[in-house]
């Protein structure tokens, strides 16, 4: 990738390394949910982690979706 710009890479680069995310992985019944929080009760979906394959076509597990991180019911 070629970046041009008027400002040396050391200043546009600078901090990129401090960003570290914490994740959180939500277990449900056949497997688990890994999840950036965004406020103490929502969270967007990074990765699904479960043993059934239709798991992963379903809608509702995509990465990329905003859940709740204490849901009622999961299963």
């Amino acid at each position: 990738m070629i970046h041009y710009a008027a400002l040396p890479l050391e200043l546009i680069l600078e901090g990129i390394d401090d960003f570290s995310p914490e994740y959180v992985e939500i277990p449900f019944a056949r497997g688990h949910i890994v999840v950036e929080p965004i406020t103490p009760t929502t969270g967007t979906i990074v990765q699904l982690v479960s043993s059934d394959l239709m798991d992963y076509l379903n809608p509702r597990f995509q990465p990329g979706n905003i859940i709740e991180l204490y849901p009622k019911d999961w299963n």
